[in-house]
């Protein structure tokens, strides 16, 4: 097998083997914390979820896609813009689509860096939220 190929068949190939996979427990080393609203919450980071996928589906065999974006409110506050997004995105797996949606700030002196960060962390977030439906390991 080269290498090459290798790369594009990196995912688990059978149904069964998928489904243990899926069903492994999260990892608690790849789930990190931070204090939002006075309160401690857990997350993964969005980068893991699609390296877990990857690893999973393999990298030709899911599909994101995002399919609502809107921006939900905006405000200056202290020299900075706040701008809030939803989003709700679409994960395909040979054929199984499961959705998520999400909420995302972004706070910046620039607006438009505010709104970039808004946007990016909604659909991280939603994205997310949609792995989850597919099993333990995604969180």
């Amino acid at each position: 097998m080269t290498k090459k190929t290798e790369i594009l068949d990196s995912g688990v190939n059978n149904y069964d083997a998928m489904m243990v996979e899926l069903k492994k427990p999260l990892d608690k080393a790849n789930v990190k914390s931070r204090v939002q609203g006075g309160s401690t919450v857990s997350y993964i980071e969005g980068w893991h979820a699609i390296k877990e996928a990857n690893t999973i589906f393999g990298f030709l065999d899911w599909e994101r896609e995002t399919i609502y974006l809107k921006e939900v409110c905006r405000y200056e506050y202290n020299g900075k813009h706040k701008v809030g997004f939803e989003a709700k995105v679409r994960i395909s797996v040979n054929g199984t689509m499961r959705e998520g949606t999400g909420y995302g700030s972004g706070i910046a002196k620039d607006l438009y860096d505010a709104m970039e960060s808004g946007a990016k962390e909604s659909e991280t977030d939603a994205m997310k939220r949609a792995f989850m439906t597919f099993g333990s390991r995604f969180g």
